[in-house]
């Protein structure tokens, strides 16, 4: 009879031996999730990883997956797992080997460097658990790693973050959402700090608010110094890093005489600030196309000015460094900025310097009338950046150091959505509607991109995003430079209305919905975010066929918050024999508090039960 140490059995590894406490809503429970970090210089460290995962089911299965990644810098020195099953007998051992490489794909750029290792080990049975070590090392970096535990859907019996750092350079280092204090240590020239926690059980990440990083507990590591691909840098305030990433853009020459001369030659003219603005963003945006190269330490620096200037294209770095090149030939002050980018993304902590930033955008000082480019959209309007870098704190890059800025707070007035539809209905109950569409910021972004699709696409995209019933028929143009987000569809219905009942046909109150999205009504624990603010309006006639009435007026309805408010009304001319619903609904702020989240949740329940009433027509 094997016991606990026989080869091939390893007892502690037995499913049944995790405390009923820890599988209480868990997926998966780490038996062991341990990390050790060797800090050896500003340049280079080891980071050595033992965890042992016990899948609980098969909600666990993707921790069979395993992928680590690689590039000029980063090296995976050694793999090895092994795979236990409910008993805690050994059925499988997987080595570097056994492991597939490819190029690695972060859903953006068109050339990196990165590759990717990846490995499926299939369970024998669940439960099961799965031992994997680990040992990464690199030659130059700017971050070092942080160690999360997973409590959203997962327990850990043991936690343990280790990390080794010479004396000389040491790190700075914080504990987010659980409290937990390093031991702390002197071995010889090292600082050996220790972070342990036991027993950790399953605590839900609510959805619908901040990414889930926001609310784990971690612990965060950050150098004071740091060397990457030669260049060498200091990181304990915010000023360092925007030096740092400074050097990364200077150039002495970008434009030569004859190309400058052009430049000055579109603005002639055109007198004030913001004028040279709109017209040197709208060039850029007219003959410049983005695309995400990312190799080396071009993740830093950008493209040189000539390049793109010539090539006509380059990731966020490089067309925010040309559009800044292109406004310091006409004279105007600018900041490259890093940022944070994504509507779920958590601003940089002006508390803690580090590097969360995935994004650059540009600034131009004013006064307090500070003008934001986003340079990679061929679309946006002059200053306007949307949810995707609102509502940030971004790093102005300077020589001299920059510090963390706000950018612009989303503003409902800034996302309109204004429709007019004129709708034809005929004996049958088809129809055939005019939409007159107007729009800016968010809402004009998807009418943009749902403009430049083809005709099966734009009806999907309509009737998920806008509400539409899908059409039998769309004509939908393409929204042209310099339109905005205006735009007119024609559509048509060989049946609008939802059923009859004998000559009684009920037909929805609009062809299109003001609020699409489906909003839970319940309690929360943490803040909870709507992709942005808006202010929508829609304006429906309907003309109705010869020998048809309207039976019902729906009454008028309004229903407000403190952040949102709705208000409808219907209307019936018989000599016109037609019916005018107008309806407008108002989203003030995104961002909802928890202890609020309910009545609007509850604001927007009672608005799609309203959108989703009928108007009544009687056949004669």
């Amino acid at each position: 009879m094997l016991c606990a140490g026989s080869q091939g059995l390893n007892l502690d590894y037995a499913a049944g031996t995790i405390a009923d406490s820890l599988k209480k809503d868990a997926v998966a429970v780490y038996r062991l999730d341990e990390a050790v970090l060797d800090v050896r210089s500003p340049s280079s460290y080891t980071f050595t990883v033992h965890q042992v995962v016990t899948i609980l089911n098969d909600q666990g299965a993707y921790y069979l997956h395993h992928k680590l990644g690689f590039d000029k810098f980063y090296k995976v020195e050694a793999v090895d797992i092994k795979m236990y099953n409910a008993l805690g007998l050994l059925t499988k051992t997987y080595g570097r080997k056994d492991f597939d490489v490819e190029a690695a794909y972060d859903g953006i750029s068109l050339v990196t460097d990165n590759k990717l290792m990846k490995l499926y080990t299939p369970a024998p049975g669940y439960p099961c658990t799965i031992d994997v070590q680990y040992k990464l090392s690199t030659s130059g970096y700017l971050e070092l790693p942080n160690w999360s535990i997973n409590t959203s859907q997962v327990a850990t019996e043991v936690f343990r973050y280790v990390v080794n750092v010479p004396t000389e350079i040491d790190i700075r280092h914080r504990t987010l959402n659980m409290d937990l204090a390093p031991k702390v240590e002197e071995v010889g020239k090292l600082k050996k700090y220790t972070w342990q926690a036991n027993g950790i059980a399953v605590k839900r990440v609510e959805a619908g608010g901040y990414e889930a990083a926001r609310y784990l507990p971690q612990i965060e590591v950050a150098p004071n110094t740091f060397e990457y691909d030669g260049y060498p840098g200091a990181f304990k305030t915010w000023a360092d890093f925007s030096k740092w990433n400074y050097k990364l853009y200077e150039e002495r020459q970008p434009f030569t005489e004859n190309r400058v001369a052009e430049i000055k030659g579109m603005l002639q003219g055109v007198s004030t600030q913001e004028e040279k603005i709109a017209v040197l963003y709208q060039y850029m945006q007219r003959h410049m196309r983005y695309v995400s190269i990312q190799l080396g330490i071009g993740g830093f620096k950008p493209f040189p000015v000539k390049f793109v200037d010539e090539k006509r294209y380059g990731d966020c770095k490089a067309l925010t460094n040309y559009m800044r090149h292109l406004l310091q030939v006409a004279g105007i002050p600018f900041y490259p900025a890093l940022i944070n980018a994504g509507s779920d993304k958590m601003p940089a902590d002006p508390l803690f310097p580090t590097d969360p930033f995935n994004h650059v955008i540009l600034c131009i000082p004013n006064g307090k009338d500070t003008t934001w480019l986003e340079c990679t959209s061929n679309k946006a309007e002059t200053g306007f950046l949307g949810t995707f870098t609102e509502n940030k704190k971004a790093l102005l890059i300077t020589a001299e150091g920059g510090q963390l800025v706000n950018t612009p707070r989303s503003h409902y007035k800034n996302n309109r959505y204004y429709t007019n539809h004129r709708v034809a209905i005929n004996a049958n109950g088809g129809a055939q509607v005019e939409a007159q569409v107007q729009s800016s910021g968010d809402a004009a972004s998807w009418l943009y991109y749902i403009s430049g699709t083809d005709n099966d696409r734009q009806k999907e995209l309509l009737t998920k995003q806008f509400g539409y019933k899908v059409p039998e028929v769309l004509a939908m143009p393409t929204i042209k430079e310099g339109e905005g987000g205006k735009v007119q569809m024609n559509l048509e219905y060989g049946q609008l209305y939802h059923f009859t009942a004998g000559k009684k046909f009920f037909f929805p109150l609009s062809v299109g919905k003001l609020h699409n999205d489906e909003v839970k009504a319940a309690t929360r624990q943490s803040l909870f975010l709507f992709d942005h603010p808006f202010q929508k309006r829609d304006t429906t006639t309907f003309q109705l066929p010869a020998g048809f009435v309207l039976e019902n007026v729906p009454p008028a309805k309004e229903l407000k918050t403190a952040y949102s408010w709705y208000q409808r009304t219907v209307t019936y001319d018989p000599s016109a024999n037609t019916v005018t619903y107008i309806s407008q609904l108002e989203l003030k702020e995104h961002a909802i508090p928890a202890a609020d989240y309910l009545q609007v949740a509850l604001f927007f329940k009672g608005v799609a039960e309203l959108e989703s009433e009928n108007i009544i027509l009687q056949q004669q």
